[in-house]
């Protein structure tokens, strides 16, 4: 098997950059949910309350800058780490800085409530509860081609494809291995406990559990019943619906794509 997609979500809940490549950390991908979008009591937005976040596009021209693109219209400013803000996601306290009012102005307008965005980085988590960035608990989320292909097949009148699942590392066949493919089954990264690249180690602690977001269409924002539905029939585990996943580095370094990738 080897690496097929790499994804980062620069700001929380928004839209991914796919990659050629990406450093492993132990906060997890390079510059993966580095930012946020709070409401005016802290409270962080994602597209569970505003599904219009979905629309929002979001790159990096350089390690400071970012630019985030909506309705064809895009606004870049640069990352800043002077102004101390309290930030918590799912219970866990998070040190992070306020980006300023233009970007706070910009997201308030596509948003249609006021927002600020928020920031942080690795070097300010390493001492915090969990040495992780705004990621909901865990560094990394694996997903493989088999399982989004059943997924797929399964709801052949919708739109499914990997941005309602929004993982980090998605693995597949070998390129033009198409007997090698009918060899892993669905869900087979259920039973996976390490995967091994020629420059990193990952291990895995846990199913994916998944949440509203998956059912959310990425171009109509509707959400479907029929996602809710697949899931019911056929990922429920302790009666939560998982999909892929999830786990931190143990041997950091450069993750590409094309990378083989070993289970152990």
């Amino acid at each position: 098997m080897i690496i097929t997609q790499l994804w980062v979500y620069p700001i929380k809940s928004c839209q991914g950059t796919a990659l050629p490549s990406v450093d492993l950390l132990s906060s997890g991908l390079r510059h993966d949910r580095e930012m946020m979008i709070v409401d005016k009591s802290g409270r962080f937005v994602t597209q569970r309350s505003e599904a219009v976040l979905a629309r929002i596009g979001v790159t990096l021209p350089s390690d400071q800058q970012v630019t985030i693109t909506y309705n064809d219209e895009s606004f870049t400013f640069e990352k800043s780490y002077y102004r101390p803000a309290s930030a918590e996601v799912w219970q866990r306290t998070v040190p992070a800085f306020d980006q300023g009012d233009d970007i706070a102005d910009c997201l308030s307008d596509i948003i249609g409530r006021e927002v600020r965005l928020l920031a942080t980085r690795p070097q300010d988590t390493q001492q915090a509860e969990k040495p992780i960035l705004f990621q909901d608990g865990q560094a990394l989320h694996i997903l493989t081609e088999f399982s989004l292909q059943h997924a797929q097949r399964s709801l052949a009148d919708y739109e499914i494809d990997v941005r309602r699942f929004r993982p980090n590392l998605v693995i597949g066949a070998t390129t033009g291995g198409a007997s090698e493919a009918h060899q892993f089954s669905a869900f087979v990264e259920d039973q996976w406990k390490h995967l091994q690249t020629k420059q990193v180690e990952l291990r895995i602690t846990k199913l994916c559990e998944r949440c509203v977001i998956p059912t959310i269409n990425p171009q109509t924002l509707r959400k479907e019943k029929a996602v809710s539905a697949y899931f019911k029939a056929h990922r429920l585990v302790n009666k939560k619906p998982v999909f892929g996943v999830c786990g931190y580095g143990t041997k950091l370094g450069r993750l590409a794509l094309g990378d083989r990738v070993i289970v152990k």
